[in-house]
């Protein structure tokens, strides 16, 4: 396809990024030029703008949740089974499939992985090239900006509470944070059956977890969340909870609102390191867990549980490519109540 594109171009850490005009790019014989619909926004965005991520080169265009419409398949890639026309959503992780956390299934930890709006340009731009396998088709029931955060918002929460949290049917979990990926995560475990506690320091954000599924809410401005979960549980506490806010303080916390033997799964890195009780984790066999992305297995069982409706993402505010570095500010002033997508 000829022509030129706007993209949103980050030339310099800690500056606005610039939207510029670009040729539009000719997808290489195994990939597909996708024509951006939307595109997600994440905290690693800002993490991006501030010069966290050490893998990423300027300039660049930034963006890894995107949903779309194929616009043209590379030569080797015409007669499989995308069609021009259909929407798609990509996932990030372009991976070897040799190595041995692919041949386990665990492509998420690819030892050679390649990140689309990490390692190489990702969705806030017109028209994106990608690998073909890196494409999942979607109804065109599901509106572009839902479509857009299923990869990461919704299929990293997938991961997190069905892998490493291993939570089902009477699983009491605890959400520390109800915001972009939060809220996806309480509407997952309802669809399973959990019984779901909630925290946050915003009326507004508890509010929403009580919409999407929360049992119990706990302000963490007004009280103390481990007394607040024993009152709640008769002392019994929660089998896993999912640490969303990544600060020095809250692995530390999470611990004394979990039983013995249960799971506190560490999604949010606002910091480096954190401090952790052992008693908590050796005295009562507690585990601290990790959790990188999702395996392409985990999104194809998000885009099914949209597809048939159980689960809606959510999305709290849009904005126009031109708008790109206001939310980026807002996302960094955490205004955002869900997440936030660029849609074209």
């Amino acid at each position: 396809m000829e022509g030129t594109m706007k993209a949103a171009v980050l030339r310099e850490f800690h500056k606005p990024l610039s939207v510029e005009v670009r040729p539009i790019p000719q997808p290489k014989p195994d990939e597909v030029l996708v024509k951006v619909m939307a595109s997600g926004l994440c905290v690693s965005d800002v993490h991006i703008q501030d010069g966290i991520i050490p893998t990423v080169r300027l300039p660049y265009t930034p963006g890894h949740e995107m949903a779309g419409i194929v616009a043209e398949l590379g030569e080797n890639v015409r007669d499989r089974d995308l069609r021009v026309g259909q929407h798609v959503i990509c996932g990030i992780d372009i991976v070897c499939g040799e190595c041995d956390m692919c041949r386990m299934d665990r492509e998420n930890l690819c030892r050679k992985r390649i990140r689309v709006g990490f390692e190489r340009n990702g969705s806030h731009e017109e028209y994106a090239a990608v690998p073909y396998d890196n494409l999942f088709s979607i109804s065109d029931r599901v509106p572009f900006e839902q479509a857009a955060i299923i990869p990461d918002a919704v299929a990293c929460m997938y991961h997190a509470i069905r892998h490493q949290g291993q939570v089902g049917e009477g699983s009491r979990v605890l959400f520390f944070g109800t915001g972009a990926l939060g809220l996806q995560g309480v509407q997952i475990c309802r669809i399973l059956g959990c019984e779901i506690f909630a925290a946050a320091r915003t009326p507004a954000k508890l509010e929403a977890a009580v919409h999407f599924g929360a049992g119990h809410v706990i302000n963490t401005r007004e009280e103390d969340l481990g007394s607040a979960i024993s009152r709640m549980t008769d002392g019994a506490m929660c089998d896993a909870a999912f640490d969303l806010v990544g600060n020095s303080d809250s692995i530390d916390l999470l611990p004394r609102c979990i039983r013995p033997g249960g799971k506190v799964i560490a999604l949010a890195y606002a910091e480096d390191h954190f401090t952790v009780n052992c008693q908590e984790l050796v005295i009562r066999e507690k585990e601290v867990l990790g959790i990188r992305g999702s395996t392409r297995q985990d999104l194809r069982d998000s885009i099914a549980l949209v597809e048939s409706g159980q689960l809606v993402p959510f999305v709290s505010q849009t904005y126009r490519l031109e708008e790109i570095n206001l939310a980026l500010d807002h996302l960094r002033a955490c205004k955002s109540l869900g997440r936030s997508a660029i849609v074209f």
